[in-house]
Formats: structure tokens, C-alpha cells, sequence
């Protein structure tokens, strides 16, 4: 005939020969929950500070851009233009420039004078030769859009080189506040 093994028997630890009383077990529900709270409050919190991730962030990127400008750091990277690309550019100009006025300008050259006479019209030949000092200062106001249309023949690789100080790493560390 066939006898049930006692369950005390099949525990892998050995043969379990004490059960909990219900007067242990009664501070492990409210013990359970006061973990479940405090988890789940440690979790709101967490998701509180990833929620705005700059307020942690910005003591680190302020020491980090502090450091740059102490070291004149620069940043270095080479811009790859393929070959056919299509180059658009409009460069607006508005230049005012003065230009000075320093010279002589010879005249070698010969009048015809017509003068009326009693005796007839004459034309009277009269040679002309001087210097005419010019002297003065000429405004030149150049207001222009050259437009650009192009494209590259070959492959170009353009050189890029900024220093961090001429950045605005004012502007970047306002953002950063709260």
C-alpha cells in the first residue's frame, strides 16, 4: 500500500520540524509593506532627479568648461567635402571705405580757338601743358550680395580649429541653471 511522505521530509535543507506561529508572522505583513513604501518612495525620488538631469549634471560640465579655459583648449576636427557637392553661399556685403586722393594729373594738349575777326573767322591753335594737383578723399560705400553657386571638383578637407574661449560657455552654463 502506497504511504504519503510527510512534507517535512522532501525539504532539501533536511526535515523542517517547526511551523511559524501566527504571533511570528504577524510583524512580517507590515514589515513587508513598510518596504514596498520606502521602495516605491525611493523610486519617485529617483525618477524626481532624472527628470531633470541637468540640476546633477551641471556642477560636473561647469567644473569640466572651468578647466578648458584655464588649459586655452581648442577643438580640432577636419570637415570631409566630397567631390560634386554642390556649394551654395550668399555673402551680404555693406563696406564703407575712404580712398585718398594723391596725384597729378598732366594735361599735354592742344586747343582749337575759333575767334571772329573783322576779317574773318580764325581758328587760333592754343597749346595747353600743366599739372593739376589732386588731392582729396573720395567716400566708397560697397553694399553687394555675392551669391555663390558652385561645386566641388575633388574631394576638399577644410581644417576647422576653435578655441574653447571664443565659445559662448557664458551662455552654455545660464542654460544649465535651474
Amino acid at each position: 500500500m502506497f504511504r504519503p511522505v510527510p512534507s517535512c521530509a522532501r525539504h532539501p535543507t533536511g526535515p523542517v520540524t517547526e511551523t511559524a506561529s501566527p504571533e511570528r508572522t504577524r510583524w512580517m505583513v507590515p514589515a513587508a509593506l513598510i518596504a514596498a513604501v520606502l521602495s516605491l518612495a525611493f523610486n519617485g525620488y529617483l525618477l524626481y532627479l532624472l527628470a531633470r538631469p541637468e540640476r546633477l549634471l551641471a556642477p560636473a560640465l561647469d567644473r569640466a568648461l572651468t578647466r578648458l579655459e584655464q588649459q586655452d583648449a581648442t577643438i580640432r576636427y577636419q570637415v570631409r567635402i566630397p567631390a560634386g557637392m554642390p556649394i551654395h553661399f550668399d555673402i551680404p556685403v555693406d563696406e564703407r571705405y575712404e580712398v585718398r586722393l594723391n596725384t597729378m594729373l598732366p594735361i599735354n594738349t592742344t586747343v582749337n580757338l575759333p575767334i571772329n575777326t573783322p576779317f574773318g573767322s580764325r581758328t587760333v591753335s592754343v597749346p595747353v601743358r600743366a599739372n593739376i594737383p589732386i588731392r582729396q578723399t573720395v567716400p566708397f560705400h560697397l553694399r553687394d550680395t555675392f551669391r555663390l553657386r558652385t561645386q566641388t571638383q575633388a574631394e576638399m578637407v577644410v581644417p576647422l580649429e576653435i578655441p574653447v574661449r571664443d565659445l559662448p560657455l557664458d551662455a552654455l552654463r545660464k542654460s544649465l541653471e535651474p
